[in-house]
């Protein structure tokens, strides 16, 4: 029969055996979680990490600090994968997607869907929004994008939009999508500001 010495010894290893499984085991949730966070193709953040998280960190913020939505697409991407097939739609997306995550400067960039790619900056005031914005737009234009069969370049077009504290996210995220829109219609490869407010 154990000595309660013994079986207090048994159970203190039963306890660290469990807590350690435990600790591998949060480690695999954790990792699970980064990847369902972060978009295969190129890395960046993924929606689920927007509606997730993001979204509730971003309502927070905006009471206390400016921040600005800024949603971009690659003009004529259609005509890229129809004329230079879907493997070079992909490297211009993975191409751009870098550029504009070692320009943000640390504000996440968010692959939206497709060629959309979103940005958003905390605590940045609307001009300096769009002065990066239009470095990312200049230094995405200048770029050659080498798809191993030859070179090609992209441009793209930003909408802009300073956050509405007391507008659902859904309803900020119109209002730029609307800028976006707006600046496709006028020409593309600009960016254009649109002040946050409700559909009309």
């Amino acid at each position: 029969m154990a000595s309660p010495d013994q079986v207090a010894e048994e159970a203190r290893r039963e306890y660290e055996r469990l807590r350690a499984d435990n600790v591998q085991l949060k480690q695999q949730l954790d990792a699970m979680r980064g990847l369902a966070f972060r978009d295969q193709l190129t890395g960046l953040f993924s929606r689920h990490y927007l509606t997730d998280y993001l979204e509730q960190e971003i309502a927070r913020a905006s009471r206390e600090e400016s921040i600005v939505l800024a949603l971009c697409d690659i003009d004529d991407f259609k005509l890229i994968n129809d004329v230079r097939g879907h493997q070079a739609g992909d490297v211009a997306i993975v191409c751009i997607a870098d550029i504009l995550d070692d320009l943000a400067g640390g504000h996440p960039v968010i692959r939206w869907g497709g060629e959309e790619l979103l940005v958003v900056l905390f605590s940045t005031p609307d001009d300096e929004a769009l002065r990066l914005c239009d470095q990312m737009r200049e230094e995405v234009a200048a770029y050659r994008i080498d798809d191993g069969i030859g070179e090609f370049s992209c441009t793209l077009t930003f909408g802009l939009s300073a956050y509405d504290p007391d507008l659902t996210f859904n309803e900020n995220f119109a209002c730029v999508d609307r800028a976006l829109y707006h600046g496709k219609e006028t020409g593309k490869n600009r960016c254009v500001f649109a002040q946050s407010g409700p559909t009309e």
